[in-house]
């Protein structure tokens, strides 16, 4: 795998800037998300492929896809609920599913990071600030979690 280190400290550093400040809109930013511990989750359009970065401002711990542009490890979903629903990308590197996640429902709202082990929920941490960007790419060319049925698993909240 080829480093970016230059890359991946603009992106570091890029992370958690305010967005109120008055700047151009980045076209390649889809998500950013602050949690409560320091660190947070940046998705990025790297050629036309999500990419997921995860860490604090100091430093980047992990990008996924591991090979850079294989959408193969990339999933996107939505899943309509009674009075809302959800949006979300998954990342899947072996066993583990990091599922970037925006959803709200009867009673409940969530947006942030949610990580498993095949089908088990193991860590789910909400945003503090940030969530989806609007934008026009929702996904194109990605598989459709509905079509490998995976959308049962991943698309719903875990509450």
């Amino acid at each position: 795998m080829k480093k970016k280190p230059i890359a991946l400290s603009l992106l570091a550093a890029g992370m958690f800037v305010n967005q109120a400040v008055a700047a151009p809109p980045d076209p390649e930013l889809l998500f950013n998300c602050d949690f409560s511990n320091g660190k947070g989750v940046v998705l990025r359009l790297n050629n036309d492929v999500p990419a997921y970065y995860y860490g604090s401002i100091d430093k980047v711990e992990m990008t996924l896809p591991k090979v850079e542009g294989d959408k193969t490890q990339v999933r996107v979903g939505q899943v309509a609920f009674s009075g809302g629903g959800a949006f979300y990308y998954r990342f899947i590197n072996g066993v583990y599913s990091y599922v970037v996640y925006s959803g709200i429902g009867k009673g409940w709202e969530f947006t942030g990071l949610k990580v498993y082990k095949n089908a088990k929920l193991l860590m789910k941490k909400e945003c503090t600030n940030g969530g989806f960007l609007t934008r026009s790419y929702q996904g194109q060319n990605l598989v459709q979690e509905s079509d490998t049925g995976d959308d049962g698993t991943y698309g719903y909240p875990d509450l």
